[in-house]
């Protein structure tokens, strides 16, 4: 029977007020109780709650769903391709150099914390990612997010870290040691270093959080005794030159110090970026990559590091990384899991019947070269010894890095594929193409301007108008020759890349692109002159020693 049908209409109006007095005596005590806690911890028990709705507390460590759960995050199809549909290789598209321009003001205007010094203060237990011991690790137990480096975000927490899988949080059960009630509780963080991007609106974005109590924390399932690495493949990966700048330079960077012993966790996972730099990913860490948005267990570890410090395009801020890493420690880096010998071009005798070894990376369909037989002619008439590597070739990472190794120079039109400067011997020379027209200055910060801290001589040669494709496309007079800038501002990004990178092939002047690769020749002559000079003082000083 309902209230209205037991009591009058008086008596109804003399209940309601009865009860909305008692609502504002319990109103009055909860607002008190407030007053006498922290706002962050009732913040951080609320989101602790909605997360739990999707994780088993159950103490018995349960089957790996690896691979099992619920799929990445779908995106639209035009990044889907990019990332997945299409094989990284000397014919992927690159950045494109009028966006860079923007990404460069942000490199050098770089203001704040960038990096932050950090001590590995986990007592690393040797061997064995899982360890049955629930026991923590860690003298200090804390929390610290850096947001102020232009390129990317990250997150650091010492002690008892534990991971919700497919929920994407990531909490310390142990209060920090010098956390005041006051301090901030929560943060969220998307670890793909390309922040000022659209794109990064698709990255799977992580919480970071603080448990109000060790005990409300969800029970480990998995506990580890090595730090993890949290990283996205998402974004623009599955193009060559953004693997490298985005993900495995940045990677390198972030958990090198950690000599192996550290657990690699992934979101946005992707199949083809793990499989395709399996040799690499092996040496930066001893044990498997856990599938972070298909694993529901509850993995524990000493320490995690969220996000992945990136300074700039396919570079290094040696000041700014942890240990002073440089791209010369990487070039080295990299010389083992693709078993490079040649750590040094030494140069040309010309008393020897060597030739210079000269890759050239030929690409299908855009910036492709129209008079390819021509230019390959000239290239062995100048003396060098030609190896050519078209798309199709290029895919074995492993065997190309060998075949880059092996040359004194690389040539190539603008694209991701001359990202193999990476693995060129040091003092070896890469020679950029530009194409027409004003893309100089964002082709030269892809390319030229990393290339002094590899140890690689680079040279550019811009075509001239005449060599475009694009002169058979448009008037002479046309703003595309006359304003090429003005063609983004007034018809926007997408329309200027067709235009300049989609629709344009090189027919190289070859009388003109000789007189630059036989000044890249004589270098490479006075090169080994000077080697030689270098050389023979030594053996003098030697000798008077």
């Amino acid at each position: 029977m309902r209230s209205s049908d037991s009591f009058s209409h008086q008596n109804s109006r003399r209940l309601s007020l009865a009860v909305l007095c008692g609502c504002l005596v319990i109103m009055s005590v909860v607002l008190t109780s407030l007053m006498d806690s922290s706002s962050n911890t009732i913040a951080s028990l609320s989101l602790q709650l909605s997360s739990y709705r999707n994780v088993s507390l159950a103490m018995v460590e349960e089957p790996n769903t690896e691979g099992q759960g619920e799929a990445a995050p779908k995106h639209p199809q035009a990044l889907k391709e990019n990332q997945g549909g299409k094989e990284s290789s000397a014919d992927a598209v690159s950045t494109s150099p009028s966006s860079t321009m923007e990404e460069k003001k942000l490199d050098e205007s770089t203001t704040g914390n960038q990096t932050v010094p950090l001590q590995q203060q986990y007592e690393g237990k040797q061997g064995g990612g899982d360890d049955s011991s629930n026991e923590s690790l860690v003298k200090e137990s804390r929390v610290e997010c850096d947001f102020t480096a232009p390129r990317s975000d990250t997150c650091w927490m010492d002690g008892d870290v534990r991971v919700l899988g497919k929920s994407s949080l990531v909490m310390l059960a142990s209060p920090p040691t010098d956390r005041a009630p006051t301090h901030k509780t929560t943060w969220k963080i998307r670890p793909y270093p390309r922040k000022w991007e659209s794109t990064m609106e698709l990255i799977k974005e992580l919480t970071v959080t603080v448990a109000a109590e060790p005990e409300q924390a969800p029970r480990c399932m998995v506990n580890h005794s090595v730090p993890a690495v949290f990283f996205s493949t998402g974004g623009f990966v599955g193009n060559y030159f953004h693997d490298f700048t985005d993900v495995i330079i940045p990677l390198f960077m972030t958990s090198r110090r950690f000599n192996g012993e550290v657990q690699l966790v992934v979101t946005d996972f992707n199949h083809q970026f793990m499989d395709k730099y399996q040799q690499i990913l092996k040496q930066l860490s001893g044990y498997p990559a856990i599938n972070l948005d298909a694993d529901d267990r509850v993995h524990c570890f000493p320490h995690a590091h969220l996000g992945l410090f990136s300074h700039r395009a396919l570079g290094i801020d040696s000041s700014k990384s942890p240990d002073g890493i440089s791209m010369t420690d990487f070039r080295s880096f990299l010389r083992k899991p693709f078993s490079l010998r040649r750590a040094y071009s030494n140069g040309i005798d010309l008393r020897s019947r060597r030739k210079p070894r000269l890759l050239l990376i030929l690409r299908k369909g855009s910036r492709s070269f129209v008079n390819e037989r021509e230019v390959t002619r000239m290239v062995k008439g100048l003396g060098f010894k030609l190896i050519t590597a078209r798309p199709e070739e290029t895919k074995n990472i492993s065997r190309f890095a060998q075949v880059v190794n092996s040359v004194d120079v690389m040539v190539g039109i603008h694209g991701a594929g001359l990202t193999n400067m990476v693995f060129l011997p040091t003092n070896a020379t890469v020679v950029q193409i530009i194409p027409c027209c004003g893309l100089t200055d964002g082709c030269r910060y892809i390319f030229g301007e990393p290339a002094p801290d590899m140890g690689v001589r680079y040279v550019e040669y811009e075509i001239r108008m005449e060599e475009s494709t694009l002169v058979e496309q448009f008037p002479r007079d046309h703003e595309v020759f006359r304003d090429p800038i003005s063609i983004q501002k007034q018809q926007g990004f997408n329309e200027f890349w067709n235009i300049f990178l989609n629709k344009q092939k090189v027919k190289l002047d070859v009388r003109r692109f000789r007189s630059t690769l036989s000044q890249v020749l004589h270098s490479i002559r006075i090169s080994k002159s000077m080697n030689e000079k270098y050389n023979n003082m030594i053996c003098v000083g030697t000798e008077r020693i």
